[in-house]
């Protein structure tokens, strides 16, 4: 963890950020394979699909403890994974959250999750750089 205390004030607070963010997307994937196991049928969706949305539930929390441990590894990890995600999310989701003609506050009500990850995306990568900067620094 000796890179993870040397950082700066600033660093160290995103990286937490980064790492609460990452648990929650853990959570979401762990509650639903304690719910629906393993490549359920309930996604209504390709394998590759469902390889990926489960894959999550221990690539996050990987990506999580990485930013403490290895912050190097755990920002390129993070960024991979919001990145796909969000990508893959509005891919697949494409013509139910925006072909639907639905206004904003229904379609936030509704895909705030979506939202969220777009959102995380974008603290992410805007910070990607400053922070791979100062633990390379350390």
């Amino acid at each position: 963890m000796k890179p993870f205390k040397n950082l700066p004030i600033k660093i160290k607070l995103i990286l937490v950020i980064q790492s609460m963010a990452m648990l929650m997307g853990t959570s979401t994937h762990l509650v639903w394979l304690l719910r629906n196991g393993v490549l359920s049928e309930k996604y209504h969706a390709p394998l590759p699909s469902m390889l990926f949305w489960d894959s999550l539930t221990l690539l996050d929390p990987l990506a999580a403890l990485l930013l403490f441990i290895k912050p190097k590894a755990g920002l390129v990890l993070t960024l991979i994974i919001i990145t796909l995600d969000v990508i893959h999310n509005n891919t697949y989701y494409f013509d139910e959250l925006y072909m639907q003609g639905v206004g904003l506050a229904e379609w936030l009500e509704k895909y705030w999750m979506i939202l969220g990850q777009i959102l995380f995306a974008v603290f992410v990568l805007f910070t990607f750089r400053s922070n791979l900067r100062n633990v390379n620094a350390t």
